[in-house]
């Protein structure tokens, strides 16, 4: 489980693919930090992509092109990560909700789908009760495998106290542990580039993760939610998910948590049809 509960949460950056169109916009959060983003495209409902822990707005490169054809497409880097502000005193799940918040409405979006990847999902659900109306429905990419599960308290803070103890080698453990493959060149990127979040809020984003009340969010966001999950090597609680919500999901086979970025032409086609399903409700 420990490994389950770290790949809920870990993504990780990769070289390669397109290259980011439009500069990089900022917007405050409520707390005066910046937010990073960047738009593109034209069309209802905006498409606001949400990364995972550790990641940046760049994870999004193979879904962008795609989009932007049809709808409006926001790339944000949460607060902590990319080029988004890091003087915060308190992190947490719902602050960075309420940060994906902000960028709906300073940018005065009338439609939106958020698409949240692995920590992203659980963002989206803190987000969507604070846009009420705005919000039309989630994509939970491998993400939202369970809401039920909590991890135990210890094997929780066994895991906070790696990354509080050394950030650079509990990292390097954890992406080398999700690979049987030691010579994936998905790992070998990994590796190869040091990780940019900042330490202090990715650990306390972390322990707040542990605490979060998935079943309750799911709940409160009251938005129908369709999930895009690996199917191997953690099964997808469809029926446990749909007693807390509207909720859906397809799995993809052949693929780790980076499915977006393993195979983005089927991601792509089955992400189409989430925001189809979405928009038919």
């Amino acid at each position: 489980m420990v490994i389950h509960l770290a790949l809920a949460l870990i993504c990780i950056s990769i070289n390669g693919g397109p290259k980011d169109g439009p500069d990089i916009d900022s917007i405050r959060a409520e707390d005066g930090v910046s937010i990073s983003f960047a738009s593109e495209g034209h069309g209802e409902p905006t498409i606001v992509f949400i990364h995972g822990w550790t990641c940046d707005r760049t994870h999004w490169r193979f879904q962008v092109p795609e989009f932007r054809k049809s709808f409006r497409v926001i790339t944000m880097d949460l607060p902590g990560h990319g080029a988004s502000g890091r003087n915060r005193k308190t992190w947490s799940i719902d602050g960075l909700g309420a940060d994906v918040a902000a960028v709906v409405r300073g940018l005065k979006l009338k439609q939106v789908v958020l698409v949240g990847h692995s920590m992203g999902g659980p963002v989206a659900l803190a987000a969507a009760p604070k846009l009420r109306g705005i919000i039309q429905g989630i994509v939970a990419v491998d993400s939202l495998h369970n809401v039920e599960y909590v991890a135990s308290p210890d094997v929780a803070k066994r895991i906070v106290k790696k990354f509080e103890d050394d950030f650079e080698a509990a990292w390097t453990r954890f992406m080398t542990g999700f690979f049987a493959d030691r010579e994936s060149k998905i790992l070998k990127s990994i590796l190869d580039k040091p990780n940019g979040t900042d330490q202090k809020a990715a650990t306390l984003l972390l322990a707040d993760y542990n605490r979060f009340d998935f079943k309750s969010a799911l709940t409160a966001a009251d938005v129908p939610v369709r999930a895009i999950n690996a199917a191997e090597p953690y099964g997808t609680e469809i029926k446990i998910n749909r007693k807390y919500g509207d909720f859906d999901a397809v799995l993809m086979s052949g693929v780790g948590h980076f499915l977006m970025l393993e195979k983005p032409s089927e991601f792509n086609r089955h992400l189409r049809n989430a925001i189809g399903q979405i928009q038919e409700k």
